[in-house]
């Protein structure tokens, strides 16, 4: 790959880069499965003559590229996207219930481009470049079914790259990329109580057991875990952002209350701490006041933890193509839950950040991700495609 101009060639292709987000922007679909956003995709790579795998059960799809005699990268971007209704007045906004409202779209159209300069030099490849187009990270975590179908193995995965859309702050400019040297993202695990306890007339609290009132006293206890038991140069977060209870009555002890929330943590050691803690606490808590309980934690996702001797490789390849001061050290991590963590628990790897917010043109006004009138600046995308190339060039013959 070493007469790949990945700058300059990524730059030639930014008009279809740009297409191929707004094309996909227009079809949001959430889960794991994507009929719209999957045929869209055969359809590029195809007008590309580029072979792909598709598989069962989901709609996600891979590529290869090179001889298989080296090593192998694996490039990732997510394809689903959120229950949200768009507000952008975009011309180009979603045409249903669903939005892209967190940058999937541009994460596709950027491993578009990737595959489609990939395909101009693929007989100057010695290794195997694979890329991955990944459903439900949104929910519930197609990484994981992904790896189950072995999109690490044959040949066997020796690095991993993914990136985000991001706005990280008014100092940079779009097109500059972030980076983590290690903490990228959090363990995101999701917590789900419901507490039994027994109904009644609300004037008569002493022939009832209250779980509205149970459940104010749980989730105030779970929060001196974070305040008094986890050292303060650790980051964990226990939000819990859901009660239910009752039906409205202003007079009915209800028979049950749900407790729903998310807890992140960066490490290991501190997440099965925290975890352990909740569920001590929600036991003695609720027995102490003869209530029942049950409680789950679903849809785990890994912490994403770089290695930076990879993250060394895409500095240097930041320097390169973008010169001084475009590649910026990020000096605390994210606490969102990103499920490429399944890849990066198993494959040393880089997940950075492109900076590329735009404000929407309903009010002038830049909103982050997951917001209804989330907009980016898709000029800027083959920045990415650039990056995913340089970085693969350098990890090939790392």
């Amino acid at each position: 790959m070493e007469n790949i101009c990945s700058l300059e060639e990524a730059q030639k292709i930014s008009n279809k880069i740009v297409q191929w987000r707004r094309d996909l922007h227009k079809i949001p679909e959430i889960g794991m499965e994507l009929p719209k956003t999957e045929a869209y995709l055969k359809k590029i790579l195809e007008q590309l003559d580029i072979k792909y795998k598709s598989y069962s059960g989901h709609s996600g799809l891979t590529v290869d590229f090179g001889n298989g005699k080296g090593k192998t990268v694996v490039i990732r971007a997510d394809m689903d996207a959120l229950p949200i209704v768009e507000e952008t007045g975009l011309p180009y906004a979603s045409d249903n219930q669903n939005m892209h409202a967190c940058g999937h779209d541009a994460h596709m159209a950027m491993l578009l481009g990737t595959a489609a300069v990939l395909k101009m030099h693929e007989q100057e490849i010695n290794g195997t470049v694979r890329l991955l187009f990944q459903p439900g990270e949104e929910f519930p975590g197609g990484a994981q079914v992904m790896v189950q179908d072995g999109v690490l193995e044959n040949p066997h995965a020796d690095y991993v790259l993914a990136l985000h859309v991001s706005n990280r702050n008014d100092y940079y400019k779009n097109g500059d990329v972030a980076v983590n040297w290690e903490h990228a993202t959090a363990a995101d695990d999701q917590l789900y109580l419901t507490i039994y306890g027994k109904g009644g007339h609300g004037s008569r609290p002493d022939q009832c057991i209250d779980p509205v009132a149970i459940a104010t006293l749980v989730i105030n206890n779970l929060q001196y875990i974070i305040s008094r038991e986890v050292s303060p140069y650790k980051s964990s977060v226990l939000t819990i952002a859901t009660v239910k209870g009752g039906n409205g009555a202003n007079n009915i002890i209800p028979d049950t209350a749900e407790v729903i929330g998310t807890v992140r943590n960066l490490d290991k050691e501190t997440r099965d701490f925290v975890l352990k803690r909740i569920e001590e606490i929600v036991e003695h808590t609720v027995k102490a006041m003869r209530g029942d309980y049950s409680l789950e934690f679903k849809y785990p996702y890994p912490a994403i933890t770089n290695n930076k001797d990879v993250v060394k490789e895409f500095v240097d390849a930041a320097e390169k193509i973008l010169g001084e001061n475009r590649c910026h050290i990020l000096q605390f991590p994210e606490l969102g839950g990103e499920d490429a963590g399944y890849y990066f628990e198993r494959i040393p790897g880089c997940y950075f950040y492109l900076q590329c917010p735009q404000a929407c043109p309903m009010d002038g006004k830049i909103y982050g991700a997951h917001n209804s009138k989330f907009c980016l600046d898709d000029s800027v995308l083959y920045v990415g495609t650039a990056m995913f190339l340089e970085t693969t060039e350098k990890l090939l013959s790392f």
